[in-house]
């Protein structure tokens, strides 16, 4: 989420329209703001006698149990990250399962390096189709 503009430049913007220095528009032309978000400023002071910004909404919080994670790893640090989210989803309630991507996601933030690939296991890099015969 990009941050807020500032409390000054909104202030001044206000001001400016309620002084009658343009339209709507010109004055958020001026200030290079939408004409909107002049308008979500003037309701808002209204609503709250104040144009600073509101603070930041919480975002969403990852179900994912920490104590659990960390626990599941310690007992197979050599599973890959899809075998180590089966366990995980095994043991965890059913509000806190989670895929195998967010799970991957939670490692990487608590700082684990993620092993995709099975023990033993190789990509397959040579051709997949057959050679068609050609003329003889």
């Amino acid at each position: 989420m990009a941050n807020a503009y500032g409390v000054d430049l909104r202030t001044r913007a206000v001001r400016a329209y309620r002084r009658g220095d343009g339209t709507l528009d010109e004055v958020a032309a001026t200030f290079a703001v939408d004409r909107r978000t002049l308008q979500r400023w003037m309701a808002h002071e209204r609503a709250t006698g104040s144009l600073a910004p509101r603070p930041k909404a919480g975002g969403w919080r990852c179900p994912i149990e920490l104590v659990l994670l960390h626990a599941v790893i310690a007992d197979a640090p050599d599973a890959t990250s899809a075998e180590l989210s089966w366990e995980y989803n095994r043991r965890a309630s059913q509000t806190a399962r989670t895929t195998v991507t967010s799970f991957r996601r939670a490692m990487r933030r608590e700082g684990y390096v993620l092993k995709k690939n099975g023990r033993g296991q190789r990509r397959l890099t040579g051709r997949t189709s057959r050679r068609s015969a050609g003329p003889s």
